[in-house]
């Protein structure tokens, strides 16, 4: 890069940037998981097809991730409902 811009400094943040980043995304999962499971316990153990679209749609937890965490299968008409 050096060729087409010219020397520059060493980013000195950068690692600390990179660290941060890993740890949010690190964190990610268990948080999704904290969520759900909070949304479960609301909803005594079961998610509407609203509730599906609102994780998927406001927190962007993939239908995959939260059959997987709350150990369902996704709704058949899911994909349906949101088109």
């Amino acid at each position: 890069m050096a060729q087409l811009y010219g020397p520059f400094s060493e980013y000195k943040s950068f690692k600390e940037i990179i660290t941060i980043e890993y740890e949010r995304w690190y964190s990610t999962e268990s948080s999704q998981k904290k969520k759900l499971e909070q949304l479960l316990s609301k909803n005594k153990g079961k998610l509407s097809l609203d509730n599906w679209i609102m994780v998927m749609q406001s927190w962007g937890i993939p239908a995959d991730a939260i059959a997987e965490i709350c150990k369902v299968s996704v709704p058949d008409n899911l994909y349906a409902v949101i088109a």
